[in-house]
């Protein structure tokens, strides 16, 4: 038995579950060697009716067939629509394996994305190593990476900046992981590329394209005990050049607060106090239209993407009668569109083009609601009602030569961005700023296993001066196990919109923006060391990295009197950690662990004395899989130390806090059935309950004195069935 690829090269360590067409108990499994060759141990008699085999590797399409006694048989694998991508895109010149990547590119497929049950980014993104998770009810799910906030993070999907942050911060939650293939995680800079934002990380959402077949269709329904249904369908079409994928989904959250216990109650509920709850209702539609044409020369795209989410928050009783209630209603919607184009010159030699326009328009409304009829009119107040729209026009063109054989390659690029903001609280009601780039990078490789990589990126921002932003990298095959990688890179973030032009004062709010900050500027500096040895029965990895990252001017959001806040420029902040994990994957176990530890110096540090202040954080996963079978089990658990955080002391100066330490732990089962059509996973989320955290900031701009901060909605099962046809 030989196993290959499309191409005909062998694929080593193919897994090959076989039984017997009328003994199914008498089955077993066998590993192929490293030239994909192998035999199975069936006698003669045994196999008089055929041998059913069931062939899987990671990242290819699973091959089920029949064979029979003495035949030499020959299986082709096809890369697998959703698996483990052979290809990686961001911030390379073309399609390369993670790990013949210049960059650290960490992988999340469609397949991890399953184990955990993730239904947003924030779902995805929550056990990985060096990137920490907040909670606002109000304002969604914000991360920070490498110790920096989520406005030094770029968001992308398919390569297209993301849009419409609060606070510095995209929701996470809004970020629908329906039809995504995978998620590209590059830890550091990418600023030469994608310009600001690009510092700590950028964090690439790759769609679903087509099917690979003729026709498929894949229905998705997930939902959680405490009150969650989703559901989402996915239709894709294939004929001759051509490929359309229609994708259409709502997400229904009904609220849960600590106080709830047991199944949750959809019945007409009491006006009463219970109205109020601390995780707010929310329901969210999305819609997605692909279509993509493939030419010997050209491949040419259209994407059009929609979302329309709204939360809940109702309000309490109010005294001394109870009988009405002031609630809250934040109304977000999202329309993202792009036109892509590719033209293939010679081998190797390629111009890429995206044109994208995206909308985001965030509406906030204060409903007077009578609790005796439940008839509902808006406050008239001007100040509480607010409609604010936000555009990005982004055109984005590359030239590049990427060939193995050559000794040097190259990228040139130009990336055109301009944004504006209008309503009520912004400026003069509107303001907009361009960022207008050209950049370029080279790949030279004095040796087969060295590549250098230097790049510059020179923009003109309409409101500030830029200056030229270098970076250099580095990837060493110090051996067939061994892989250094270092790199060195400048940031330049110019201050937001919101930052500049913020008018937000009502009765929870003060803020003010600041239209004399200063742009941030930055450097960084990481390290990595990662080895790959593929044994007889699996491929064995671990990796060791460091970082170093100093911001001048780095903007945040301080007191600057009384209860009046505004976006301030606090002088020099930097972090430094590092990471260290391993993993084991030999088709029935998947097991990973890792470690990372995260220092963080700023000008309260600096004023009091202190030394860098460290927190940690601990992770594990394993997946058992049972092939023959069509089960597979998994648990994810991650630890994370105490964060250091800003307090506005009594006297009105800023002090320092901890956000209290917690651990995080998830765990599912997969049965697939009906010839692997229906997937049913069941599982438990949040295993050590975890709700709030002791440790907020008192007398925020977000808040009035609480006393703890949310994190998790508490232990909770979940029930996901998908459905896939082709």
């Amino acid at each position: 038995m030989v196993v290959q690829d499309a191409e005909g090269g062998r694929v080593p360590y193919a897994h090959v579950a076989w039984y017997p067409a009328n003994a199914p108990a008498l089955g077993g499994m066998v590993v192929m060697d490293a030239n994909g060759r192998g035999a199975l141990p069936v006698e003669q008699a045994v196999a008089a009716h055929g041998v059913v085999v069931r062939i899987s590797f990671v990242g290819f399409a699973t091959l089920t067939d029949t064979i029979h006694w003495g035949e030499e048989v020959r299986f082709t694998l096809h890369p697998a629509t959703f698996g483990l991508p052979e290809f990686v895109v961001t911030g390379q010149y073309a399609p390369a394996s993670p790990e013949k990547a210049v960059h650290r590119v960490r992988v999340l497929d469609a397949v991890q994305l399953q184990r955990m049950a993730a239904t947003n980014l924030g779902d995805a993104l929550r056990n990985e190593l060096n990137i920490r998770l907040s909670q606002d009810n109000m304002l969604g799910t914000s991360l920070t990476m490498q110790g920096l906030g989520g406005q030094n993070v770029k968001l992308l999907i398919d390569g297209v900046p993301v849009i419409g942050r609060q606070d510095g911060d995209i929701d996470l939650a809004q970020i629908d992981l329906t039809g995504v293939e995978r998620v590209e995680i590059v830890e550091g800079p990418l600023s030469v590329n994608y310009g600001t934002n690009a510092l700590a990380g950028t964090i690439n959402l790759i769609t679903r394209k087509g099917g690979g077949r003729p026709t498929t269709f894949k229905a998705n329904a997930y939902a959680e005990h405490i009150g969650r249904l989703n559901t989402t369908i996915t239709g894709t079409r294939h004929w001759g050049k051509n490929d359309v994928v229609l994708t259409a989904g709502r997400n229904f959250f009904a609220g849960w607060d600590p106080r709830q216990s047991g199944l949750v109650d959809l019945s007409p509920a009491l006006a009463d106090t219970t109205r109020f709850q601390q995780w707010k209702p929310r329901e969210q539609y999305i819609g997605r239209l692909s279509y993509r044409y493939i030419g010997e020369r050209w491949d040419l795209g259209y994407k059009a993407e929609g979302m329309h989410d709204v939360i809940t928050n109702r309000g309490r009783p109010r005294e001394p009668y109870h009988e009405t209630a002031f609630d809250e209603r934040y109304t977000t919607i999202r329309l993202d569109n792009a036109i892509t184009a590719e033209r293939r010159f010679a081998p190797g030699l390629k111009a890429n083009a995206i044109v994208a326009h995206n909308r985001y328009v965030r509406q906030s409304n204060l409903w007077y609601r009578d609790l005796t009829d439940l008839s509902e009119r808006l406050v008239e107040t001007a100040e509480e009602q607010d409609t604010s729209g936000f555009t990005l026009t982004n055109v984005r063109a590359t030239f590049a030569q990427a060939r193995d054989s050559a000794r040097v390659n190259f990228e040139v690029g130009v990336d055109l961005n301009l944004e504006t903001g209008a309503g009520n609280r912004i400026g003069d009601g509107q303001e907009g700023i361009g960022d207008y780039a050209i950049f370029s990078s080279a790949e030279y490789k004095p040796s087969t296993s060295l590549t250098l990589r230097p790049g510059l990126r020179y923009a003109y921002n309409t409101r500030y001066t830029a200056p030229v932003i270098p970076s250099f990298n580095v990837r060493w095959q110090l051996n067939d196990g061994f892989t250094l990688r270092a790199s060195y890179a400048s940031g330049f973030r110019a201050p937001s919109l919101k930052e500049l032009y913020l008018f937000f004062v009502d009765v929870n709010h003060d803020i003010v923006g600041n239209t004399e900050l200063d742009a941030e500027r930055s450097h960084n500096f990481s390290s990595a060391l990662a080895y790959r040895h593929a044994k007889d029965k699996g491929v064995y990895t671990s990796e060791v990295s460091l970082f170093y990252n100093t911001v001048q001017d780095l903007i945040m959001l301080a007191q600057i009197g009384g209860s009046r806040y505004s976006y301030v420029n606090i002088g020099q902040y930097r972090t430094m950690g590092g990471s260290l994990g391993a993993g084991w994957d030999n088709g029935h176990w998947v097991i990973s662990c890792g470690a990372a530890v995260t220092g963080r110096y700023d000008e309260v540090a600096a004023d009091a004395g202190e030394p860098y202040l460290f927190n940690s954080e601990l992770r594990a996963s394993i997946t058992k899989q049972w092939l023959r079978k069509g089960w597979s089990g998994s648990v994810h658990w991650k630890w994370q130390d105490r964060l250091p955080n800003y307090v506005v002391l009594s006297d009105g100066t800023v002090g320092r806090s901890f956000v209290s330490a917690f651990h995080m732990a998830d765990a599912s089962l997969t049965k697939r059935i009906w010839r692997e059509r229906l997937a049913i996973t069941a599982g438990c989320k949040n295993l050590f309950n975890v709700t709030n955290l002791s440790g907020a900031v008192s007398g925020g701009a977000h808040g009035g004195g609480a006393s703890s901060i949310p994190m998790s909605t508490g232990r909770l099962a979940f029930l996901r069935l998908e459905l896939d046809l082709k």
